[in-house]
Order: C-alpha cells, then sequence, then structure tokens
C-alpha cells in the first residue's frame, strides 16, 4: 500500500509540474467569468434573466459535452502513449513496483484531477450567480452539487473508455486524433442506431440531468448508475490487460 501511495503521489506530481494541465485549470476558471460576463452585458439586449440559479448547470452541461473529454485525451495521450515514446514509463517499470501499482496510480491521478476540475468550476460558476445578484439557496446548491457528484461518476466511465483505447498507441498525437474521432463518432451514433446510447458510455456525459428530475424513476437511475460502474470496471480491466502485456 505504502508502494502505491508514493507511485499516485508520484503521478500527481508529474500532472502539477505538465504545462497542458496548468493551462486547462486556468481556462475552466476563466470559461465560466467570461460565459457569466458576456451573458450580463446581453441582458439588455435578451431581455432575460442572463445569469440564474441554472448557471452551474448550464456550465457543467458544456464542460462535460466537450471540455473534460477534450482534458481526458490530452491527459490520457501524456500519460500512456507519451511515456511510451519517451520511454519514461520503461524506467517506471524497473523501479520496485508492479504494473497493476503504476496502472492503477495513474488512472486515480486522472481521476483526482477531473475531481479538482469539477470543484474548481462549481466554486466558480457558484460565485459568478451570487455576483450576478441570482445566488443559489441551499436546496438548489445541494441540487447542483448532486449533479456534479454524477458528472464525475459519467467522466470516470469515459476516462475508462480512453485509458483503454490508448493502449493500442505509441504516440500521443495519434492517440488524440483517434479519441477525438472515436467521441465524435459515439456522439453522432445514436442518430443512425437507436439502441447506441444503451451500450454506450459516451451517451451519458449528460447523465447529471436525471438527478436533478425528481419525475425520473429510481429504477433507471439505479439501472444507469449500475451500467456507468460496469463499463467502468470492464474498460478498466480491458485496459489493464493490454498494459500489462506491453512492451516498452
Amino acid at each position: 500500500m505504502h508502494r502505491w501511495k508514493a507511485g499516485y503521489v508520484n503521478e500527481l506530481y508529474l500532472l502539477l509540474y505538465r504545462k497542458k494541465v496548468g493551462i486547462f485549470g486556468a481556462v475552466s476558471i476563466l470559461l465560466p467569468v467570461l460565459f457569466a460576463v458576456s451573458l450580463q452585458a446581453l441582458e439588455p439586449v435578451l431581455g432575460l434573466l442572463a445569469v440564474g440559479g441554472s448557471f452551474p448547470i448550464q456550465m457543467l452541461g458544456f464542460y462535460t459535452a466537450l471540455w473534460i473529454p477534450l482534458f481526458l485525451l490530452t491527459l490520457t495521450g501524456d500519460q500512456f502513449p507519451h511515456e511510451v515514446a519517451s520511454r519514461t514509463l520503461k524506467l517506471a517499470f524497473l523501479r520496485p513496483h508492479t504494473r497493476f501499482h503504476i496502472f492503477t496510480a495513474k488512472v486515480a491521478a486522472q481521476g483526482t484531477a477531473v475531481a479538482v476540475l469539477l470543484a474548481l468550476l462549481f466554486a466558480v460558476t457558484l460565485l459568478c450567480a451570487m455576483f450576478a445578484g441570482t445566488p443559489l439557496g441551499l436546496a438548489e446548491g445541494l441540487s447542483a452539487a448532486k449533479a456534479y457528484a454524477a458528472a464525475f461518476a459519467s467522466m470516470l466511465a469515459l476516462s475508462a473508455v480512453f485509458v483503454f483505447a490508448a493502449q493500442f498507441f505509441k504516440s500521443a498525437s495519434g492517440f488524440v486524433v483517434f479519441g477525438i474521432a472515436l467521441y465524435a463518432a459515439a456522439k453522432l451514433a445514436p442518430f443512425f442506431v437507436q439502441s447506441f446510447p444503451a451500450f454506450s458510455p459516451v451517451s451519458y456525459t449528460d447523465w447529471h440531468l436525471l438527478w436533478l428530475n425528481d419525475g425520473v424513476p429510481a429504477g433507471r437511475r439505479i439501472t444507469a448508475s449500475l451500467f456507468l460502474l460496469s463499463s467502468s470496471l470492464l474498460f478498466f480491466a480491458f485496459g489493464y490487460y493490454k498494459f500489462d502485456r506491453k512492451e516498452v
């Protein structure tokens, strides 16, 4: 356990030292502020309340559909294919750690990064709503927090898919291009195959909306939760299987 913790902390430090992570973090903070300022400026033209209590959820929809998937692709490309190409992964294998420890430490560090990104977004959007004169009440705040927690679960499932796919690449740029194409195809597939969303974790990026609607049956939420959990475990298991047999 001590060795795994040391590997996990090391992966967190590696993430902190990556410029891409810092850029994503900074832009993640600035985007809600820019959106809020722009909407407030357009409020007289729109004739509507631009930034209201739903602002944190509106921004969450954008982040889970586009921004966080892009962040996951970039992070996964750096953690796996890039380290294979630069041979830093080979050095990690020489340390007294099992491949399982190395793999799970990378995955856990990636999950931590997503959690921090969502926490930053939640805090910034709450502040934007407050400064716009429409602060969230306790009930609204708890509901939004529940949606962000649900979004974290769906992003973990998406992360598992990307981590599995990354094991087939030795180039970070090649993986990112493939990942974007795969994600776009998975998003477009339901327009051609109606049953596709039932078998795709990618279709659950807006899963947090289920937890905002009290009219959604509890059985549907449980089914969706079990599907995301099983998808995460399945793709992480497949990813580790390929990682364990990887030649570097």
